[in-house]
């Protein structure tokens, strides 16, 4: 069974997103991500948290997080000098790690979940420029063990010697499949570190990534309105966690790191 697939054509989504970013006169003429706009009917502004948690790695990571069922993990995080710490120990074509926090988030509520992603300039590698490392959370449907996921996966990328860029990626079928949807943005060449957050916006079923408080591209709708009906009802819950992934390369030193995950709940 072919996992992996969704990395595998990474490039090539990133590459035909640049062309129609750099092709589009109304976009941004800088690498960071423009002003913010509205994403959902959410103003999570003027809302009451009702529940909130943070993890600053400093606590034993197995109380926190475990390994996700669904899928195989050949990468791993790790907590070192309470950091998160992305590990890849071949540069087999796609390693990747998948971590599920111990709590589910609500379907009939307002969410969000946020982690500080560090992917160090100059990242050990040892792939050349086909070597590529990625850092981040995502959402997901629960299901049993073995059968297909959806998944709203979003991270912080970096390709060797070459592209900076955050993206979030709606998949179908994390379990072979490639992604629906990608909501991509370049960054700076010499940016290392932001955090990202998906909000969730219980009025209108909607996903959306933010880096640094400014939202990449735009929101997804997982109830019927959207392009995937993850078929949720109100006393469902939704997955939550974090990710990593290595393509190419092996990593051994100057690894990409997490800190400050925390959740809200509306």
């Amino acid at each position: 069974m072919n996992m992996l697939k969704t990395k595998v054509i990474l490039k090539q989504v990133v590459l035909l997103s640049l062309g129609v970013f750099l092709s589009c006169t109304s976009c941004s003429n800088n690498n960071e991500p423009p002003a913010a706009t509205v994403a959902t009917d959410c103003d999570f502004n003027t809302l009451t948290v009702t529940s909130t948690e943070s993890y600053a790695f400093n606590t034993p990571f197995d109380a926190q997080f475990s390994q996700s069922s669904r899928w195989n993990s050949n990468a791993e995080i790790t907590v070192v000098n309470e950091k998160g710490e992305l590990t890849a120990t071949d540069n087999s074509s796609i390693l990747e790690a998948w971590k599920l926090f111990r709590k589910q988030m609500p379907y009939n509520k307002s969410w969000e979940v946020a982690v500080d992603v560090n992917i160090p300039l100059y990242w050990n590698s040892n792939g050349g420029n086909q070597a590529q490392v990625g850092f981040g959370v995502f959402a997901g449907k629960p299901v049993a063990s073995g059968q297909s996921s959806k998944v709203y996966e979003c991270n912080m990328a970096a390709i060797n010697g070459g592209m900076r860029f955050v993206q979030a990626q709606l998949v179908a079928n994390r379990l072979g499949e490639d992604p629906i949807d990608v909501q991509f943005k370049e960054l700076a060449q010499s940016k290392e570190s932001a955090r990202l957050k998906i909000q969730f916006c219980s009025s209108n079923k909607t996903l959306s990534l933010f880096i640094d408080n400014t939202i990449v591209g735009k929101g997804q709708a997982i109830n019927a309105n959207g392009i995937d009906n993850w078929s949720l009802t109100d006393n469902d819950v939704i997955d939550v966690g974090i990710m990593g992934f290595a393509e190419n390369t092996t990593i051994s030193s100057n690894k990409p790191t997490l800190d400050n995950f925390e959740y809200k709940i509306y």
